[in-house]
């Protein structure tokens, strides 16, 4: 089902046209308005904005579905009117208007086709508003898949206040970096996902120019991130082992049964060296090795039997 032509080519006033609030194009809809606005004056209008008559609107009023960036440019460069295709919505179909205006805006987008977090946003839409999965989705728009649909949608991992910083500069990223900021940005990468902080200070790197190379290659852009996230990552690693110290520190109980357990391990590797693999040995270091042991059991024994039994032992409270 499509929305139904009622009439092409018609001169409409700028007057009689509200804008529709399903814009899919919200990302480069201010993008070189002014050069827009210039070539329509110069050359008119090439390609029709689409209009929608709704009967239960406001008379005289038409909703414009598709064309939003022709419509500003008129308007900016004081244009009267706009070429138009009428359209309406099929009879009993009124509860589908939102669907189907948003294929009509995929079908006629596809001369001009929407940037990756245009299209996610789109798709979005539906699955809310109409509580849709990826795969029915796919299948309101020819040529999508469950899979395109879903991988469209990772583009939504990107912070909101990144997203605002790509729309402020559409020119500045391409396909492929804001690709590299949707891979990043997802759960899907784990250890090595980006924090929204960080995605903010990548993303005006891109937009601010600052490192050309950055800029000009989306694989840099991706050694890039994965700078930022490993500076993070052992920082947070340095961090924790310096609270890790801190704690043992603090604690002279645990520090005490770390090296008991220290001992007992060490106890057990002596105890299990195989000493009939040894054919032989020199004498002098077999005393030394017998000296040596008895003077360590002789200060493990000072230990137990003198220093341990003088710490203070806390008193509880029997009920």
């Amino acid at each position: 089902m499509a929305l139904e032509v009622i009439e092409t080519g018609r001169h409409v006033s700028l007057g009689e046209i509200a804008e529709s609030p399903q814009k899919v194009r919200r990302e480069t809809v201010e993008q070189r308005l002014d050069d827009l606005a210039k070539s329509i004056k110069e050359h008119g209008q090439i390609h029709a904005v689409s209009l929608l008559q709704d009967d239960d609107g406001p008379a005289g009023k038409y909703e414009l579905i598709n064309g939003h960036r022709r419509y500003q440019a008129a308007r900016r460069g004081g244009l009267e009117t706009l070429r138009a295709n009428i359209y309406r919505i099929p009879a009993g179909q009124e509860k589908n208007k939102d669907l189907l205006i948003q294929q009509h805006l995929y079908a006629a987008n596809m001369a001009e086709p929407l940037i990756p977090v245009e299209r996610a946003r789109m798709f979005e839409a539906l699955i809310q508003q109409y509580e849709m999965n990826v795969e029915q989705v796919a299948n309101c728009f020819e040529g999508e898949t469950a899979e395109s649909v879903a991988e469209a949608m990772k583009y939504l991992a990107i912070d909101p206040v990144v997203l605002d910083v790509i729309s402020a500069h559409p020119e500045k990223f391409s396909e492929g970096h804001i690709r590299v900021l949707a891979e990043f940005s997802s759960p899907d990468k784990r250890a090595w996902r980006m924090k929204p902080e960080e995605q903010l200070r990548v993303a005006r790197e891109v937009a601010e120019q600052t490192d050309k190379l950055i800029a000009a290659d989306p694989r840099k852009l991706e050694e890039r991130v994965k700078s930022v996230v490993k500076l993070r990552r052992e920082q947070e690693r340095a961090k924790n082992e310096k609270e890790k110290i801190k704690k043992t520190q603090a604690d002279p109980v645990k520090v005490l049964f770390r090296a008991v357990e220290a001992v007992e391990s060490a106890v057990r590797s002596l105890r299990d060296v195989d000493l009939l693999s040894i054919k032989e040995i020199d004498a002098g270091d077999k005393g030394d090795l017998v000296k040596r042991l008895y003077d360590s059991v002789q200060s493990l024994d000072d230990f137990a039997n003198e220093r341990l039994p003088k710490l203070h032992t806390s008193r509880k409270t029997v009920r």
